[in-house]
């Protein structure tokens, strides 16, 4: 079978201090698992193709990457399936828009999708758009190959496990549900070879902090066994954790090394370091095989297992940024989001991290529904000892409920969403603004929680700069050299550079950019 992967463009507003989405790991699985099956793979990325073309979309959203019209043309002849990868459900206002699309410029090929969003909320999709055929839910690799086989068979897709798919009278279907995948050391590797990776190199696009060296994505374990309330992983995963062998993990670095001439890597596990005996001995296979890279923690990881032999070690064998991810400084709000870790030990892992001078980033999020102002105040002041111990870097998130988790489940049962109105996907958008973002909070006005914002930013940073004042002139440093050594710094220099972007109309954008000419 011929088949299209597509990974879509996504849409933002100009001024947003997002960050730059990183090559497409979980397509390029997809991808990987379609190839060893014997399936001819095309690969699309609409990002990285033009990922400093800025098409108007919506009031003040842009299309930051390939318009759908773009992305349709590049489509080989006579393709089979077409699929697409849908993570984020504030780019769904675009991803419905693509699939109607493609979906009328190839009408005799099958669309199908996967991904956070589509898990989340198969029947929306499927309700929202005319040409989406099947939605694959979870862990795709082993699910995508049994649709596409029944796909080519003419088989009853109810008799496919993982998937939902648009019934004879348009309504939304699902099949049982597929187990999950517990062969990790067995499954096919991403297929990097089929993505324009030299697109991301060329364009330093990366997650994790650029350390002079294109980056690429891995993930050495699947799932989390926790179920933070503001998480979609225990929906989109289950809650069953396999880590991949160390060995094996350290044989897919030495062959990117090799390949693709890589030396820094981004670990996107969603919870990365459970076991300590796990990550020493990841840490001794690389420093055996005297690969020189770096690597990072850029999605935040577990404190229990770093104690002072583990952070030395994760130093040793390259590790250079870690993220730390207690969500809120208040034991009372860490308790009602199920977030399962300890303040204190916490600080403790930080302390042993900022030793080896790793650069250490926390991740903290303020709004949720039950937040209360004594919270917050414990944040803040949680902050102060989180920079007096050593963090580095923070950017306070504002709560905005994903599809698939606890609290988003929560919130359209009390009638604060609607997924008919757009507004909602909107307001997911706007989350990283200042003006417009929305709050779900039930018990704090939102000037208030505007100023918290601030707040949060000044009490961090002021108290960093105040214990180590030099970081201060590093930063500034590095902004007017075009460096980073954070995750801030790489946001803030990101948003600097798009203050000249250029808008293009959408009735002014090319059917094919020059650089796709060439």
């Amino acid at each position: 079978m011929k088949i299209c992967l597509i990974n879509p463009s996504r849409i933002v507003r100009p001024m947003t201090v997002s960050l730059k989405p990183s090559p497409p790991l979980g397509l390029a699985f997809i991808a990987g698992a379609l190839k060893a099956a014997g399936h001819t793979v095309q690969i699309i990325d609409s990002f990285a193709h033009a990922p400093k073309q800025f098409v108007h979309f919506n009031d003040d959203i842009v299309i930051n990457g390939l318009t759908e019209a773009q992305t349709a043309h590049l489509i080989a002849p006579g393709t089979d399936i077409i699929g697409f990868t849908m993570m984020f459900s504030g780019n769904w206002l675009f991803y419905r828009k693509l699939i109607d699309c493609v979906g009328e410029a190839f009408p005799k090929a099958k669309v199908i999708a996967g991904g956070e969003h589509i898990t989340a909320v198969p029947e929306l999709c499927i309700k929202q758009t005319k040409h989406l055929q099947a939605c694959v839910l979870g862990e795709g690799e082993e699910t995508v190959i049994a649709l596409v086989n029944a796909l080519r068979d003419g088989t009853p897709l109810e008799h496919v496990a993982g998937i939902a798919y648009r019934a004879a009278d348009g309504t939304c279907a699902k099949s049982a549900a597929r187990a999950r995948v517990k062969d990790v050391d067995n499954m096919p590797l991403p297929a990097w070879e089929l993505f324009p990776l030299d697109d991301y190199n060329r364009h330093g696009i990366t997650y994790g902090v650029d350390h002079g060296s294109f980056s690429l994505p891995l993930m050495a374990t699947r799932g989390c066994p926790f179920q933070c309330t503001f998480c979609s992983s225990p929906q989109m995963w289950g809650t069953r954790y396999y880590m991949r062998s160390p060995q094996l993990v350290a044989d897919e670095i030495e062959s990117y090394v090799n390949r693709f001439g890589i030396h820094n890597f981004d670990f996107y596990d969603l919870t990365a370091i459970i076991k300590r005996e796990w990550i020493l001995e990841f840490a001794q296979e690389i420093m055996a095989r005297n690969l020189k890279i770096t690597w990072q923690i850029p999605a935040g990881t577990r404190s229990e297992a770093i104690d002072r032999e583990v952070a030395h070690n994760l130093y040793k064998s390259g590790c250079r940024n870690i993220t730390y991810a207690p969500e809120s400084g208040s034991k009372e709000m860490v308790r009602l989001i199920k977030k399962k870790v300890s303040l204190s030990n916490m600080l403790e892992s930080i302390s042993y991290s900022s030793k080896e001078k790793m650069n250490i980033k926390i991740n903290f999020i303020l709004g949720f529904p039950d937040e209360h102002h004594k919270d917050l105040w414990l944040s803040m002041w949680f902050l102060v000892k989180a920079s007096w111990y050593g963090v580095n870097d923070m950017a306070p998130g504002v709560f905005s409920p994903y599809p698939g988790s606890e609290l988003f489940n929560r919130l359209v049962d009390e009638g604060d969403i609607d997924l008919e109105n757009d507004d909602y996907f909107c307001q997911i958008i706007y989350v990283d603004t200042f003006d417009k973002t929305r709050f779900y909070n039930k018990h704090i006005g939102e000037r208030a929680l505007r100023i918290y914002v601030i707040l949060y930013l000044l009490v961090f940073y002021g108290s960093n700069y105040l214990f180590r004042p030099w970081r201060l002139f590093r930063t500034v440093w590095n902004l007017m050299t075009d460096r980073a050594e954070s995750r801030a710094e790489m946001a803030l220099s990101d948003l600097i550079k798009r203050k000249s972007v250029q808008i293009l109309p959408a009735d002014k954008a090319p059917v094919l950019i020059p650089s796709m000419a060439e």
